[in-house]
């Protein structure tokens, strides 16, 4: 346990927000500002309680609410503990998870699901400028970052394109280094959504979380460098593992005529 003096978070009784809210508020931010290291096992709720000044039933609801945002891990029968940070995912500089892993110094594995030949939807093809009967080499993978499953991914790449993708090891190496090699597509922009959506009992059981579990899709089409669209793709994250990264462009003519580096659809 750490020196810091708990009774300095107690809820200001006088405001309008909750207790249990401020508390977890206070809590969240010693964890960024570094003062909770990850692993760091927090009091248990009477002693959080009793520190604080506020009920047993508004520190469970605190440490509940941390829970769920992902910064402490419950270990039934032990403890709370501070999480482990999450993986930020860049969206405004395209990287594969490969790459994005080895641009923060994580180690990363896949695990190819499916990888097949096929007609792709409708909508996938118009998106992908394929043609009637042009077809698609489907791949789903299971991404993983220090053993701990993070996505599910789907990629739909025109086989016209790439000849012979359907063959190619892709638990082994990145695919868009494998897309710019040895097929010369650089993958170099994307035109993505964000939707909040909830585990499925297939999801649940590949990432191992909870069914009904938050999680974060990203879906979009990634074009080359000669802006040819090369991939359609769906990548499914853990909300609790994972943070998307956006900034607004600067307020520059050349910048708004562009349009902005990442569309994030509200339905």
């Amino acid at each position: 346990m750490t020196s810091l003096n708990w009774a300095d978070l107690a809820p200001d009784r006088q405001s309008p927000v909750p207790l249990y809210y401020q508390l977890a508020a206070a809590i969240r931010e010693w964890i960024r500002a570094g003062a909770l290291a990850p692993g760091i096992q927090l009091p248990a709720e009477r002693e959080l309680a009793e520190r604080t000044g506020i009920s047993r039933m508004t520190a469970r609801q605190a440490l509940a609410d941390l829970a769920r945002g992902g910064d402490v891990a419950v270990r039934h029968g032990v403890g709370t503990f501070v999480a482990e940070p999450k993986l930020t995912h860049d969206a405004l500089h395209l990287l594969g998870f490969t790459e994005e892993m080895e641009r923060v110094g994580g180690a990363v594995s896949s695990r190819v699901l499916e990888q097949e030949v096929t007609s792709p939807p409708p909508a996938i093809a118009a998106a992908l400028d394929l043609q009637n009967g042009d077809e698609t080499v489907r791949i789903v993978r299971l991404r993983s970052a220090a053993a701990t499953p993070l996505l599910l991914e789907t990629s739909w790449i025109p086989r016209s394109r790439c000849p012979g993708l359907e063959n190619e090891d892709l638990g082994r190496q990145s695919l868009y280094s494998l897309l710019e090699i040895r097929y010369g597509h650089r993958p170099r922009a994307a035109r993505q959504t964000i939707e909040a959506t909830t585990a499925s009992a297939f999801e649940s059981e590949l990432l191992n979380i909870a069914e009904g579990a938050p999680m974060l899709r990203l879906e979009g089409v990634t074009t080359t460098d000669r802006g040819m669209p090369i991939e359609w793709f769906q990548a499914i994250y853990r909300a609790d593992r994972v943070k998307i990264a956006v900034a607004s462009p600067p307020e520059s003519p050349l910048v708004a005529a562009a349009g902005p580096p990442m569309s994030v659809m509200l339905t």
